[in-house]
């Protein structure tokens, strides 16, 4: 009986022993020795333990990458053989803590230029972890992040300047006073707006008349001829609540009011740059 006794305890022991989840490295990779793979690499980690962690609780394992390729899961004292090809590969390990930040280390090398072929991880007084080779430790590669410069699109406004003259009859203002030249030319600004902005937020009409006239009557005819201008625009695809209208009447004027000129024909003749509905495009440019 005594000896049926001992026979179980020491199968049991057997049994915890194999059951031990800190007994050899998991997530193995690189392991198969077929052709071309020359190079060999013995890993182990030595028996360094984080800060507060024991042999039998253990929550900082080192995890060993090649080329970002999770290659093993190694607890203290586990050890795994790699057959990798005479190239240069990109060597990191790396632990994680939970509630902490992860750390790593990262080396860019070829097996065959290494002192020996033998690898230990190992963490240092802060749990950093990092690969002694020849009993000297691997320099971590420091990858720096070269910022991009990140363009943030800025809206623009952009002014067109429409002559009067060329949209309308003579103190014309309605859709039916437009002339063929000047639908054209809002046509062209529907296009423009449609073709050369990303996104557009607003639009501003401005209606301008010459000093000529009462300032009553041509605050009204820039109103009239602005709102023109946006009923085609709409007509034309842009979207009515961008649009709005204002009129300056004769308070703007882009010449000098042409004083020396007596001939009323010569008179409207150099007033006409101070006739003009304004278009204030603001939006993003493609």
């Amino acid at each position: 009986m005594l000896k049926l006794s001992l026979l179980s305890i020491a199968t049991l022991g057997l049994i915890g022993c194999a059951s031990n989840p800190y007994s050899k490295p998991s997530d193995l990779k690189f392991q198969e020795n077929k052709q071309g793979n020359t190079q060999i690499i013995n890993v182990k980690r030595d028996d360094k333990l984080c800060s507060k962690d024991t042999q039998n609780e253990q929550n900082c394992p080192i995890d060993f990458y090649i080329d970002s390729i999770k290659a093993g899961h190694f607890y203290i004292n586990n050890t795994a053989k790699y057959h990798l090809k005479p190239e240069i590969y990109n060597f990191k390990v790396k632990n994680c803590v939970s509630g902490s930040e992860c750390k790593t280390c990262d080396v860019d090398l070829s097996p065959d230029h290494l002192k020996d072929h033998n690898f230990i991880l190992s963490v240092d007084d802060v749990g950093k972890p990092f690969i002694l080779n020849g009993g000297q430790p691997l320099i971590c590669t420091e990858k720096k992040q070269t910022p991009q410069n990140i363009v943030v699109p800025v809206e623009q406004t952009i002014s067109v300047n429409l002559a009067a003259d060329t949209l309308f009859k003579f103190n014309g203002f309605s859709l039916n006073d437009l002339l063929p030249k000047g639908r054209q030319e809002v046509l062209n600004v529907a296009s423009q707006i449609s073709n050369k902005f990303v996104s557009v937020s607003h639009i501003k009409l401005i209606g301008h008349t010459d000093r000529l006239g009462s300032e009553s009557y041509n605050q009204q005819l820039g109103q009239n001829r602005a709102e023109t201008v946006r009923n085609l625009l709409a007509q034309n695809g842009v979207p009515v609540n961008l649009i709005s209208t204002t009129s300056e009447g004769k308070n703007q004027p882009v010449t000098d009011g042409c004083p020396t000129v007596k001939s009323r024909e010569a008179l409207k003749a150099c007033l006409q740059a101070d006739r003009r509905v304004t278009v204030e495009i603001t939006g993003i440019s493609k």
